[in-house]
């Protein structure tokens, strides 16, 4: 079965309802050897501590086997190749293949170029869904269930892949959000359109003291200086969100503190041995999750997990020029030439259009 995940928008609610209570059995019971004979290729354009590892130690429990790079200066990429070709040379070594890269899209592109199952662990500001797996697994399992819960977004919500792939989810899942940022770092709207549709949007503010008091799961995030492309504008907004003792005074007894980590000065140290902040847990859960994933996408799951990928509804534009092309400065189709305008209707009348590869309105 041919299944990429790309996007927190590929699973159905049943599949994540089914992914999740096969990630609570693969942390009881272990993988038991389900992979074994298979093999993940990794390749991780950006730096990354948990994820690779996190997929790393997932299919080595699994009972399979890993390849591939954390440095692309040790690979071909140093040498011109395009992220097509890679894709269908990493094709013939692997049998499935987890991809982080800067630019927003590139998943895709290894997606629609390799034969076997393809996982998106992160492709620039755009998303980074086995985060949100791991995230929402957390709260399911520290706190039973999602429905009703009150989650702060809070720091880079506008550059920050993880809360982009989280927040539509949670809509799904019955949570209400608060988005707490400044308005320079605000939510991109298109990432807000499932909470406002389903209600679940209470608001979006720049104080995280005016609202504390109110939930039940803070998710912390930082300022992501990679992502900036002037150092200046950086330096204005770091450090406005540092959670401390005092702050937390004012925290429900029973609220979370999450994180995708790593952290820099947005958590203090000081907050490491409350009780309520369970961010390395959050982290040794990603294990189970990704556990969960990469067994169902290679069919070694005890019971159907994910169904057969399904037909994309939207198609490429019609009555676009054939020369257009998207103006994201982060996406993929800037750099990697070859690849072909593609648009997605959005629906609406009249249509909106959006890039098939980074998402953005056009």
């Amino acid at each position: 079965m041919k299944r990429a995940l790309i996007s927190t928008a590929d699973l159905s609610l049943d599949e994540l309802g089914r992914l999740l209570d096969l990630a609570a059995e693969m942390e009881r019971e272990g993988g038991r050897a389900l992979c074994q004979g298979q093999i993940l290729a990794t390749l991780f354009y950006e730096p990354s501590t948990r994820t690779r590892l996190s997929f790393e130690a997932a299919m080595l429990r699994l009972g399979g086997q890993v390849i591939g790079f954390a440095d692309p200066r040790t690979s071909s990429l140093a040498k011109g190749e395009t992220l097509a070709d890679t894709a269908r040379m990493v094709d013939q070594y692997a049998d499935i293949i987890v991809i982080r890269h800067p630019l927003e899209g590139s998943a895709k592109v290894v997606a629609d170029y390799a034969d076997k199952p393809v996982v998106n662990a992160g492709d620039g500001g755009h998303q980074h869904p086995t985060q949100t797996l791991t995230d929402v697994y957390t709260l399911r399992r520290l706190k039973g269930s999602l429905e009703g819960l009150v989650v702060g977004l809070c720091g880079d919500l506008k550059y920050g892949r993880t809360v982009h792939s989280l927040a539509p989810v949670l809509a799904k899942l019955g949570a209400r959000l608060y988005c707490i940022a400044p308005p320079e770092l605000a939510m991109p709207p298109e990432f807000l359109t499932e909470a406002e549709q389903r209600g679940a949007l209470l608001g979006q503010t720049a104080s995280l003291q005016e609202v504390i008091g109110e939930l039940d799961a803070l998710y912390m995030t930082r300022v992501q200086r990679e992502r900036f492309e002037r150092e200046e504008d950086y330096e204005r907004v770091k450090g406005t969100y540092i959670l401390t003792k005092g702050l937390l005074a004012g925290a429900k007894a029973d609220m979370l503190i999450l994180h995708p980590l790593p952290r820099v000065d947005e958590i203090a140290y000081e907050v490491d041995d409350d009780e309520r902040a369970v961010y390395f847990r959050q982290a040794g859960f990603g294990v189970a999750v990704r556990m969960a994933l990469m067994a169902a996408l290679l069919g070694r799951a005890k019971r159907t997990v994910l169904e057969p990928e399904p037909e994309v509804a939207s198609t490429r534009a019609r009555g676009w020029p054939a020369a257009a092309r998207c103006g994201n400065p982060r996406c993929v189709t800037q750099q990697e030439s070859y690849l072909a305008p593609e648009f997605l209707a959005s629906g609406g009348e009249p249509a909106s259009w959006r890039c098939a590869y980074c998402e953005r309105t056009i």
